[in-house]
């Protein structure tokens, strides 16, 4: 994984959580796993590879209220 595929899931975890706000991880996991094969740009970054990334940046993201 390059700095390139670490961006991505930068963003792709804060935009992800701004979108589905109050959702847990556990809830919306498989909707974001679905939306990482079709948005990585590197098809060798698996979600596998990716999602403990991309929960990382979910997690430190503040939920913006409704």
């Amino acid at each position: 994984m390059n700095a390139e595929d670490v961006e991505l899931c930068r963003v792709y975890g804060q935009m992800s959580r701004e979108y589905l706000g109050e959702r847990s991880w556990d809830e919306c996991e498989s909707q974001l796993r679905e939306g990482w094969l079709r948005l990585r740009r590197n098809p060798d970054v698996s979600w596998e590879d990716a999602a403990p990334l991309v929960q990382t940046f979910w997690e430190l993201t503040p939920v913006s209220p409704a």
